[in-house]
């Protein structure tokens, strides 16, 4: 209990010292203030909007990692790596980009991939901040995406070996309601982060819309939806 009470109490001082820090409105009105024009009347409007996001998101985010960390087992929490540098850079880099997400399932990403940091099978991964960064810059249907693959392939339908770890575009769209040439779109994105790749790429007959999951891929996706139990 007093591991989960210090680890609960970093993220709130934490998230309370950057909403109150003069940096972050100096970054705003400073950025804002380079493009001529919006001029300054804008400048302050989207300064008021910008700190009731970041408000709110910092809200739900600290309650989502309450509710996790209450449920999680104390034994599995890494208590060093809670009181390390590494664990306080982590926090600000998620902090920071919670801060401008606009999805809420999105800041429930943030606050899981905090919180599965801080167990002593998460605080292993290495180079943390790139989840953060996948999470920040992918869309809540890419990683709908990614998952349904995930899935897929640890459940698979097919029953050729040699396709087994075949994902069709077709199937996804069918499967997630989203148009064909949009999953496409997406999971050629998805692949510039090495989450997939093309399966069909030096293959004969080579034809578009075929995935398939990486190392890496695998590793963040079973991270993402593991227990945090």
């Amino acid at each position: 209990m007093e591991s989960k009470n210090r680890l609960l109490d970093k993220v709130d001082k934490t998230n309370q010292y950057i909403s109150n820090s003069p940096i972050i409105k100096g970054l705003i009105d400073g950025g804002l203030s380079l493009i001529p024009f919006l001029g300054s009347a804008i400048s302050s409007s989207l300064d008021t909007r910008a700190f009731k996001l970041f408000e709110e998101n910092s809200r739900k985010f600290s309650e989502e990692v309450h509710r996790l960390v209450e449920k999680m087992d104390d034994k599995k929490l890494d208590k060093k790596f809670i009181e390390s540098d590494e664990f306080t850079s982590i926090l600000m880099e998620t902090l920071g980009r919670n801060a401008r997400a606009y999805e809420e399932e999105k800041v429930k990403l943030f606050a899981k991939t905090l919180a599965g940091f801080t167990t002593v099978q998460g605080s292993q991964i290495l180079y943390k901040e790139g989840f953060i960064r996948i999470i920040d810059e992918l869309s809540i249907e890419h990683i709908k995406i990614l998952a349904f693959i995930f899935d897929r392939i640890n459940n698979p339908i097919e029953t050729d070996e040699k396709l087994i770890d075949r994902i069709q575009s077709k199937e996804i769209s069918v499967g997630l309601n989203i148009p064909e040439e949009r999953v496409q779109a997406y999971c050629e994105q998805i692949i510039r982060y090495g989450l997939l790749r093309d399966w069909a790429i030096g293959r004969y007959g080579y034809k578009p819309g075929s995935y398939t999951i990486t190392g890496y891929g695998f590793e963040f996706a079973k991270f993402l939806y593991s227990s945090l139990m």
